[in-house]
């Protein structure tokens, strides 16, 4: 679209997918399923449907204004690529609730969306990739400037260009509010429920941001410490991640509501969480070099901490 042309040589410099072999890919993700314990991978990732909340743009990385928004994009983009890999079928992506639009720098968030849209546009079509725009487009309460609500219709085009694709479907919530969701309900008929929530840097998942109780009721969540920036992960921790979303969905599946507990996984549950208060702390640090992106700045890539919630107690993981 010649209103928001990618600016090609930023997207180079920040080598936004590394070259994967996908053997190399597939024996470290059953690898480190095995450690984390998530069990029948290769069947149940594709069950999995994420919910990433995407933050820390700001306070990761030194970055200012249009570029830091960049990363959260090329981050979001190099997920979508690895969970498609593996075998999953569909994610969403958190990208600006409605009241985002009373922050001052909004407009930069925007532009870095523009800045990468033909990039998307490219890999939906290398990938088969649908898209899907959850939001609304304009609001007489958070009113649009002219290029900002040109670039919410050419969304809308990408969306129909995509529509037949079909190997992984990404919904991106943009101008989201649950409010809006719920009056707009029709629009999620076709949509999976998801299973876990990845929430980056914030402990806490306000309500405007989340999708309807029918979308979202049987949910599990992952908390990320760091922010969700392509330069500060490699490849190998996005495996990571995805490993231990996965045993978050499994741990979890069918503890809503209807649970049913006998005697004994009564007892084994009591015991874990009260008597022993079990708390797991364990790290899935591999040999340097291990699925690097390629041509990555170097020193960037610092420890990562995400923390699971289970019936016996928190689980810790370092990567």
């Amino acid at each position: 679209m010649s209103s928001h042309p990618p600016d090609l040589k930023y997207i180079l410099d920040s080598s936004l997918v590394s070259t994967i072999n996908t053997k190399k890919l597939l024996t470290t993700f059953e690898r480190v399923c095995r450690k984390v314990g998530a069990k029948n991978h290769r069947e149940s990732i594709r069950d999995l449907v994420t919910y990433e909340m995407i933050d820390g743009m700001r306070t990761t990385v030194e970055l200012e204004g249009v570029n830091a928004y960049v990363e959260g994009g090329l981050f979001s983009l190099r997920l979508i690529h690895l969970l498609e890999l593996l075998g999953a079928k569909t994610c969403y992506i958190n990208v600006t609730e409605e009241k985002h639009r009373l922050r001052p720098n909004y407009s930069e968030i925007l532009k870095a969306l523009r800045r990468l849209y033909t990039l998307y546009e490219i890999y939906a079509d290398k990938l088969d990739i649908r898209y899907k725009f959850l939001g609304e487009a304009e609001s007489a309460q958070y009113p649009l400037s002219e290029e900002d609500h040109k670039f919410m219709e050419d969304l809308k085009v990408l969306e129909e260009k995509t529509r037949n694709n079909n190997s992984f479907t990404a919904c991106f919530l943009i101008n989201y509010s649950l409010e809006w969701a719920m009056q707009n309900m029709s629009l999620f008929e076709t949509l999976p429920d998801i299973n876990v929530i990845i929430r980056h840097t914030k402990l806490q998942i306000p309500t405007g941001m989340m999708l309807p109780p029918l979308k979202s009721d049987y949910t599990s969540l992952v908390y990320v410490q760091q922010g969700a920036l392509s330069r500060t992960w490699t490849d190998y921790q996005l495996l990571c991640l995805a490993a231990l979303a996965l045993r978050s969905m499994l741990l979890n599946r069918g503890t809503q509501y209807v649970k049913a507990y006998d005697p004994k996984e009564k007892d084994k549950i009591r015991i874990k969480r009260e008597v022993e208060a079990v708390f797991v702390h364990k790290q899935l640090f591999e040999a340097r070099g291990e699925l690097q992106p390629c041509s990555m700045e170097k020193g960037l890539y610092g420890i990562k901490r995400a923390i699971l919630g289970t019936p016996f107690g928190p689980e810790v993981y370092e990567f």
